[in-house]
């Protein structure tokens, strides 16, 4: 499978259903990128996998993607001006399907190493006619592909509405079988049979009927052959280089290559006489023997090249045989001499001489440029392929910033008041530290930043756990949100969840200067919000409603180490009754009547599913932690020494402070009398 295919068939799915189809479609068939190289060869499965996934995406049949993919295969060629052979392949439509085998082997210069499929066509009438499609190709949908060319061909190119109809299809071996009933008017078909018998017989009313010796003549390279298939007389070039034919079976010299996947029958030859026909000899084919014993050596070496042949075949009804016309197939003029075949043994005629002489010169001066675009495709692969990995970082850097959804409708280049949504029901928390400016009098600004991030790392694996977004942090404050921007009716349960493994992770965070641990506050409310992205160079997600004025000052009142929740938030869990709460008393909100609070002590422990204790961060300053409060599993995913059954959490040395660093830092007003001695 050439990539010219594949490049098509992308194409025609950005065209019809969009460019997002297309990059959901790659991925499950481990595309990494959307560039195909025209010359070069891909897996025969890419493109029924490929639609496969577009139908799976768009709700259409696989049979219609296939089609509509072998439709605009036209399109595209006739775009990139490489359509020249199709228009002029045939008069009637009739005759271009008479031509498709042609048509590929014009394209067989171009790709080399090309497949092709067989056809033919049976059972001509006025009302339509039956073509027979037959291909190694045999993973499933290339007849519907096929089935859509005919379409767009006859329709393009011959203005003809055409019907197609699959009567069989199946498998034979490794080849595909396919026949195909194409019904539209074939006026033409009774007329051109009047011009053929009028032709005949004013031929014979003339006596214009050439002898069969000058006939065999003008082809040299011809074979003739009766209904048992016995071989009757070959031309002169073929005597040259396969003697002894005359009298043995057909089918025994020779086996049939072409029409692909058909046998070499009397029947088959009648049947198909409109297509081209390639026979290669059975046994391969030498110079003769002569000189010395090296030039016998080298012969014998070299006997290695099987004849083969390439032509017509004629009926002679008045004679009941067959004439095969044909010439012979040369790769190269060292074949040629190795056959013992030279080019005055060429006919006059036609143009085989012309093409063995100039074919090496066209084929090298081809191989070059297709060597120079191959290298060109390559590098471009190269190049996109480091564009799109910088492209996914990117990508993860902005999905970190903001939603995902969100994202993806401002790089589309929606305004971002487009994306300003009202949930009706989220659960929203806030949480900050207990005493957070007392603390940071006692610490470094280094320490400050460490032990922030220690917490909000904690809290940052624990929204990915339970499936929250977290909406900003503003110093030791933490705000997150259940149930937007992807909805979510457990938000309430997710959120209380998170809340509850908040308070022992935070455990694991401690004061650098008490070593005591750090406690926080949080406050959970259930309602409805705003939701919109504000700015346009440094664009931010927030959240707006009573809701988050609620629930931040739930915070604000509570209690370290505790969990503060109102009542819609309370009727929410109580629906399940997984968790323990207790009523706390009223809190007043602010341009708002009071409302009842409770604290939320927990999960029941009846109640189904366990939590494990969240991820340990790595520390800045030693401490130890009893190693019973953590799994081991957690334990290696941080930077953590065994001592005995102790964890000792292992100082950054980057982060480590010098008594000559505590001087500094002192000198400049940094840290207190406390910390200005050294440890």
């Amino acid at each position: 499978m050439y990539g010219i295919i594949l490049d098509s068939l992308m194409d025609c799915i950005k065209q019809k259903y969009g460019e997002q189809v297309w990059k959901r479609a790659i991925g499950p068939c481990g595309i990494s990128n959307s560039l195909f190289t025209a010359h070069k060869i891909y897996h025969e499965e890419l493109v029924p996998n490929l639609a496969k996934a577009v139908a799976e995406t768009t709700g259409k049949t696989f049979e219609s993607i296939m089609e509509a993919a072998g439709e605009h295969f036209i399109t595209y060629i006739t775009n990139i001006k490489n359509d020249t052979v199709t228009r002029v392949l045939g008069r009637r439509f009739t005759d271009f399907l008479n031509g498709l085998n042609c048509m590929h082997d014009y394209y067989r210069f171009s790709f080399t190493e090309i497949q092709p499929p067989s056809f033919h066509v049976s059972n001509e009438d006025s009302k339509g006619l039956e073509l027979h499609y037959r291909s190694r190709r045999t993973f499933p949908g290339y007849v519907y592909y096929v089935k859509g060319l005919l379409h767009k061909i006859a329709r393009k190119f011959y203005s003809i509405d055409l019907n197609v109809v699959v009567t069989q299809h199946g498998f034979s071996g490794d080849v595909m079988l396919a026949v195909l009933r194409l019904n539209f008017p074939n006026e033409e078909y009774l007329s051109f049979r009047k011009i053929i018998m009028d032709n005949r017989n004013f031929r014979e009313a003339n006596n214009l009927i050439m002898p069969s010796n000058m006939a065999f003549d003008l082809f040299p390279y011809h074979l003739v052959f009766n209904g048992r298939l016995e071989i009757l007389s070959t031309g002169l070039g073929i005597d040259v280089i396969y003697k002894g034919l005359e009298g043995r079976r057909l089918n025994e010299a020779f086996f049939m290559t072409r029409p692909l996947g058909y046998e070499l029958t009397w029947e088959n030859v009648r049947i198909h006489r409109n297509n081209v026909f390639e026979l290669t000899s059975a046994k391969s084919s030498g110079r003769p023997v002569i000189g010395d014993e090296t030039s016998r050596f080298r012969d014998q070496m070299t006997a290695t090249h099987f004849v083969k042949l390439r032509g017509q075949m004629l009926y002679v009804e008045e004679m009941d045989y067959v004439i095969f016309l044909s010439t012979v197939m040369n790769d190269d003029l060292n074949n040629m001499y190795e056959m013992g075949l030279f080019v005055n043994d060429l006919p006059y005629h036609d143009l085989s001489r012309d093409m063995v002489l100039h074919q090496p010169q066209q084929s090298s001066e081809y191989k070059l440029a297709l060597d120079m675009e191959q290298t060109k495709a390559t590098r471009l692969e190269d190049t996109i392929e480091n564009l799109i990995s910088e492209q996914r970082k990117t990508d993860d850097l902005i999905y970190s910033m903001i939603p995902k959804e969100v994202a993806c409708s401002l790089k589309e280049g929606g305004p971002t008041d487009s994306v300003c949504t009202k949930y009706d029901e989220v659960t929203v928390l806030f949480s900050d530290v207990v005493n957070f400016a007392n603390i940071c009098k006692h610490i470094a600004p280094h320490e400050i930043m460490i032990t922030l991030n220690m917490m909000v790392s904690v809290f940052d694996i624990l929204c990915e756990k339970y499936n929250t977004y977290k909406v900003e942090t503003v110093a030791d404050g933490f705000m997150c949100v259940s149930g937007a921007p992807t909805y979510d009716d457990r938000h309430a349960r997710n959120m209380a969840d998170m809340a509850i493994q908040m308070l022992r992770g935070i455990e694991t965070v401690r004061d650098p200067n008490t070593r005591e641990p750090i406690q926080i506050r949080i406050g959970l409310h259930c309602g409805g919000v705003i939701a919109c992205v504000l700015g346009h160079k440094i664009p931010q997600y927030c959240l707006f409603g009573d809701t988050v004025h609620i629930a931040s000052k739930l915070e604000a009142t509570g209690s370290g180490q505790r969990i503060q929740i109102s009542q819609t938030c309370m009727e929410k869990l109580s629906e399940c009754s997984d968790y323990e709460i207790e009523p706390k008393g009223v809190v007043k909100i602010k341009g708002k009547r009071s409302i009842m609070t409770y604290w939320l002590n927990g999960r029941n422990k009846a109640a189904d599913g366990t939590y494990p204790a969240p991820p340990i961060p790595s520390c800045s300053r030693n401490k130890k932690i009893d190693v019973k409060q953590i799994s081991h599993s957690e334990i290696e995913k941080t930077n953590l020494d065994f001592d005995g059954d102790e964890v000792i959490m292992i100082e950054n040395k980057e982060h480590a402070v010098t008594p000559k660093d505590q001087v500094s830092n002192k000198k400049h007003g940094i840290c207190n009398k406390s910390q200005s001695k050294p440890e």
